[in-house]
């Protein structure tokens, strides 16, 4: 499994807009190090490193905001959305050039907070993707669903390529047509077609997925007119070979015959993923799998996902001090 080194770059999703209040501070765990995520009177949201440059309080417990910076619990060192010490209560007079600790770049969209990881501190090199379908009228509100799994993000992602596994595994009336699997720089196309079993007997459908970066996949899932629904496929790295996964789901609402199959198709993306989960906790990883013909571009996946991982690089220690 991922060592602290082989973590991947990209945006991760830290947790829902509604779960973060103004002046609200609470620690998060990722990639293996401790975080203290806030947002400042301004609804700015906020991420950094959690330890506290003086003598190493967590800001995440009993961390308080005031003024658009955040306290230090024991002896009220003060820190800017920045990660900038900016002041130092009862020593006025002491210099804070390189009194920092480390914060990511965040941003706030589709109802989600996310930011950006990356081993070397680099910046972003490219966006969080926009959901149209996130507040649009005849859409239904996020159905929510979160799974803990212990395997890497490969392993989750590299199912929407798997294109056998949803006959096998899941039940779907016929094999998949992988239409296309195409990488354009960070963000890999995926169409598969199938034909799904309905209540109105067997229907076409697809599978539309765009990866944008490892841990952040908007995928489209429709049965001819019968139902759609649309979904964020969220993964974030907690420790080597432990992540969390976070679907947030919506509908297509209409008046046609069946206005509930929309909402039944949500539960029945819930109930695959849940089928996955064992698989995913108790498999190995092959790095030369034995393939067969209709196995679905698992190769051209990988070749893909190998970009986001720096090469040579050894990563600081989880939670190292950030010095002057």
């Amino acid at each position: 499994m991922a060592k602290q080194a082989d973590y991947a770059f990209g945006w991760f999703q830290v947790c829902y807009s509604n779960e973060l209040g103004v002046r609200h501070v609470r620690p998060f765990h990722a990639f293996g190090r401790e975080f203290v995520l806030w947002r400042d009177e301004e609804r700015q949201p906020h991420l950094m490193q959690a330890y506290c440059h003086h003598l190493g309080a967590h800001l995440g417990h009993g961390g308080t905001v005031c003024d658009g910076v955040l306290h230090c619990p024991f002896h009220g060192w003060q820190y800017d959305g920045n990660g900038q010490c900016v002041a130092i209560p009862y020593s006025p007079d002491a210099k804070l050039n390189g009194r920092h600790i480390e914060a990511l770049p965040i941003k706030e969209r589709n109802g989600t907070i996310c930011a950006w990881y990356h081993p070397c501190g680099e910046p972003p090199s490219f966006d969080v993707p926009v959901l149209e379908e996130w507040r649009a009228s005849g859409w239904s509100r996020y159905r929510r669903q979160y799974w803990e799994v212990d395997t890497e993000w490969r392993e989750i992602q590299e199912n929407i390529v798997d294109s056998t596994h949803f006959h096998y595994l899941h039940g779907v009336n016929s094999l998949a047509d992988v239409r296309r699997c195409e990488p354009v720089g960070h963000i890999l196309n995926v169409d598969i077609h199938h034909q799904f079993r309905t209540p109105h007997g067997v229907r076409p459908g697809f599978i539309q997925t765009t990866l944008y970066g490892p841990y952040l996949a908007i995928v489209r899932f429709r049965i001819a007119d019968l139902a759609e629904m649309v979904f964020i496929d969220a993964v974030t790295p907690i420790d080597p070979g432990n992540v969390a996964v976070t679907f947030s789901l919506t509908a297509r609402l209409t008046d046609i015959q069946d206005p509930d199959m929309s909402l039944e198709l949500v539960e029945e993306g819930v109930r695959q993923v849940s089928e996955d989960v064992p698989i995913w906790s108790h498999k190995t990883r092959w790095d030369r799998p034995s393939l067969a013909r209709g196995d679905g571009p698992i190769m051209k996946f990988r070749r893909w996902a190998d970009q986001f991982y720096i090469k040579d690089h050894t990563s600081r220690p989880a939670d190292t001090h950030a010095t002057a």
